[in-house]
């Protein structure tokens, strides 16, 4: 129980150092995206400073966007994300963590007075076998444990969230029971997110299966800007592994309310994954309805590993959605971009 635990107590640490690169594709996927869908892990650099391990991370990505229908988003960057991890174990058994990661975005296509951005995570968490306590940017533990997976390369598949979201502030907590983890985040708006999730091979263990439950509270301001919407939803996500190549499929139901006018949304997300050799392939797609009008989305990724840390990543990734409820432009994001990069990971 302990080394479980443990493990998933770096697991939830290293939340901040996993949204270091990349866009996001719409606003229920802002903030900092995840490096999961760049390039494997690979192992951090690591030393000793008395009884605290220092451990650093990080990534430097080139990338080139085109057939954006926004102009801006169209020509070169370049991201730049380091995480540094300080750990330690008191004399009860409980461990320590804090963790800061930082992303630099330096991209020619936008103006000169916005061509450097940089965003940061900062993260204190405790842990025993009891499970781990987190303090800081952690609004995202729910969500990472419990969605679908991320497609491989550049692919981002929009909308496969909800469109309320939670602040940057929060505390939350994670713990494993068996093949259970449970976790949970409030932020300092006292929305509330929950999670469940089910992981373990059945049956000859030729097949691995994975089933998560999630319900949350957040806030959603409209696309004009018009209302500031409290959202209520949730989702479930199934998912198979069989050799080298991964399915799942993940449903949703959120509601929206505000002094003005009320809503409801609900939509279906579904992708494989395939892992040939250096190669890896992924091929998503997201339908959904809020109030009858459509929204839609779907993302195709191909990622090349060149070498231990550096890949070459191409992502096609499609969004439409105009939705109006009566006099507000509730949701409005129609895109289409190719997104190639290469990266390096340390």
């Amino acid at each position: 129980m302990g080394t479980t635990t443990s493990r998933l107590t770096g697991l939830v640490a290293a939340f901040a150092l996993m949204d270091l690169a990349g866009a996001g594709p719409a606003v229920a996927q802002s903030g900092l995206p995840n490096l999961d869908r760049v390039s494997p892990i690979e192992e951090a650099i690591a030393m000793e400073v008395g009884d605290v391990t220092l451990t650093l991370a990080g990534a430097i990505e080139a990338r080139y966007t085109t057939g954006s229908d926004d102009d801006e988003d169209n020509g070169p960057g370049l991201i730049g994300s380091l995480e540094t991890i300080a750990m330690t174990q008191l004399p009860n058994r409980w461990r320590v963590e804090l963790s800061y990661s930082g992303q630099l975005v330096s991209d020619e296509s936008l103006s000169s007075v916005e061509d450097e951005s940089y965003t940061d995570d900062a993260v204190l968490s405790v842990g025993g076998v009891w499970g781990t306590v987190l303090l800081g940017n952690v609004s995202d533990t729910v969500r990472d444990q419990t969605r679908r997976r991320r497609g491989f390369g550049s692919a981002v598949l929009a909308f496969d969230d909800f469109h309320g979201e939670l602040s940057d502030r929060s505390a939350g907590y994670a713990g494993r029971v068996g093949p259970f983890v449970a976790s949970g985040v409030v932020d300092d708006d006292s929305n509330i997110d929950l999670g469940l999730t089910f992981q373990r091979p059945i049956g000859n263990g030729s097949k691995d299966y994975r089933f998560t439950f999630r319900a949350g509270q957040g806030a959603y301001e409209a696309a004009d800007e018009t209302l500031l919407f409290t959202s209520q939803g949730y989702s479930v996500v199934g998912e198979v592994v069989y050799g080298s190549t991964l399915l799942d499929v993940g449903f949703g139901q959120e509601s929206y309310s505000s002094s003005a006018v009320d809503a409801t949304r609900w939509y279906i997300s579904s992708g494989i994954r395939r892992k040939i050799t250096v190669w890896g392939l992924s091929l998503e797609g997201h339908y959904g309805q809020i109030e009858g009008q459509e929204e839609v989305s779907a993302a195709l990724g191909i990622q090349y590993d060149l070498a231990r840390g550096l890949s070459a990543n191409f992502g096609l990734n499609y969004e439409d959605a105009q939705v109006a409820l009566g006099d507000v432009e509730f949701l409005d994001s129609s895109d289409t971009k190719a997104v190639f990069s290469l990266t390096y990971r340390f």
